[in-house]
């Protein structure tokens, strides 16, 4: 018989609302929790502790939407788990074998049929708002032969998704074997697990309707589709034209049909969108010999100095759609005769998920001017584009120009790089 010598951190046993859904004896838990309130380090607490109760071979399970989010689980596990005596971490394999032989596995939901075929005594599914269903049905039978236990904990994300569901099914205290548990940020901040100043920074950023869900839960309905629900015509629309006075951002989509660029600046605290520039079945050679053509100005001539480029991230990379295999924005640097300190693209592009909450918030506090002849496009894709409930943009049809989304696109990249401090209350 091995002889453990664990003791749960002290600090789990003081947060009553962590302790409430950790200690419930239902087999399944459902928690719904602002966003850093500590459901993630009480399941990695509860997780492992029933791990140390399992023998050699038992499987457990931790499961999130991509692989990505499994890493963050599995880096702050190893983190946080003391002593580190009692297993050993595979970095490879992503798994921690407890001294018992218990094993916990970190598992993506992106494939459901992958989850299939293991018997497994305990799991988590994390983000589980994020995550398909068939994946939580795939998690479900591994865990009936054992009858195993299952807490389930995540954002507050809109109202269509499973998740959603089966909180307000387990909140009724009518499902059996069921324990529905809700944590806030008013629970957070009295548990001293987030400060007040940063919630209250929070609800001075991020768009309204995207605070309360993400901090007290509740949902916010136009988040379940509509990708830009902090659009208003009468509010972001308006006449401008391109003032010579201020630097001028060019942002690239780099489609070929259309291929798109959105002319933007900034000055007076305004988002000036004068023109978005469609160019069907062109190329990139074709559109800078546009913009030259249209920044050349009679008696000037054209000046490079006024621009600053930013766009796609896959621009970065090679093409065999361009001469020479050369990647799209040293050919926007040549073309544009720009130098290297105008070429200001991200390295990468961050999530849609991410992105929708940067762009509304954006939107909701920052004044907008979108030309209503010379940003048609955009506007198009403001009012229309939408939200699926795997989290991506819905804009696999090409030929619908609902789901085209290029000019959106340009405007996403532009927000990426000028405003992604706006992201600092939601992260």
């Amino acid at each position: 018989m091995i002889k453990i010598n664990y003791t749960r951190p002290a600090i789990i046993n003081q947060y009553e609302k962590q302790r409430e859904f950790i200690d419930a004896p239902e087999r399944f838990t459902i928690v719904e929790a602002t966003t850093k309130a500590g459901k993630t380090v009480g399941c990695i607490v509860w997780l492992y502790e029933e791990a140390l109760q399992g023998k050699d071979g038992d499987n457990y399970w931790w499961v999130a939407p991509t692989y990505k989010i499994c890493k963050i689980a599995f880096r702050r596990f190893k983190r946080y788990i003391q002593p580190k005596s009692l297993f050993v971490a595979n970095e490879t394999e992503m798994t921690i074998t407890l001294i018992t032989g218990a094993i916990i596995f970190f598992k993506s939901a992106e494939d459901p049929d992958g989850l299939y075929g293991e018997d497994v005594v305990a799991a988590v599914l994390d983000e589980a708002t994020r995550m398909k269903e068939l994946s939580w049905i795939a998690v479900f039978t591994t865990l009936s032969a054992t009858e195993g236990k299952c807490k389930i904990i995540g954002n507050v994300k809109g109202i269509v998704n499973w998740a959603y569901r089966l909180a307000r099914e387990a909140e009724t205290g009518n499902k059996i074997n069921w324990k529905y548990s809700k944590i806030t940020a008013d629970d957070a901040v009295r548990a001293g697990v987030l400060k007040q100043s940063v919630i209250d920074e929070a609800r001075r950023t991020l768009p309204n309707g995207m605070f309360l869900e993400l901090y007290y839960g509740i949902p916010f309905v136009n988040s379940s589709a509509k990708f830009a629900y902090a659009f208003d015509k009468s509010k972001h629309v308006g006449k401008c034209e391109v003032n010579y006075n201020y630097p001028i951002y060019l942002s690239f989509d780099f489609n070929k049909n259309p291929i798109c660029c959105s002319v933007i600046q900034y000055y007076n605290e305004t988002i000036f969108i004068p023109h978005v520039i469609k160019l069907d079945n062109s190329d990139i050679y074709k559109l800078c010999q546009f913009i030259k053509n249209k920044f050349t100005i009679p008696g000037h001539g054209y000046n490079s100095d006024m621009f600053i480029v930013n766009g796609d991230a896959s621009g970065n990379n090679k093409s065999a759609m361009v001469k020479d295999n050369l990647n799209y924005f040293r050919i926007i640097k040549a073309e544009l005769e720009l130098s290297l300190s105008q070429m200001q693209q991200l390295a990468s592009n961050p999530s849609i998920e991410e992105n929708q909450v940067l762009v509304n918030a954006v939107l909701e506090h920052v004044k907008h001017c979108i030309d209503p002849d010379g940003a048609q496009p955009l506007i198009f894709d403001l009012e229309f584009a939408e939200m699926l409930p795997d989290g991506t943009l819905k804009k696999a049809d090409r030929k619908d120009a609902t789901q085209q989304l290029d000019p959106l696109d340009t405007y996403r990249y532009y927000a990426n790089k000028n405003f992604r401090h706006f992201l600092k209350g939601h992260k």
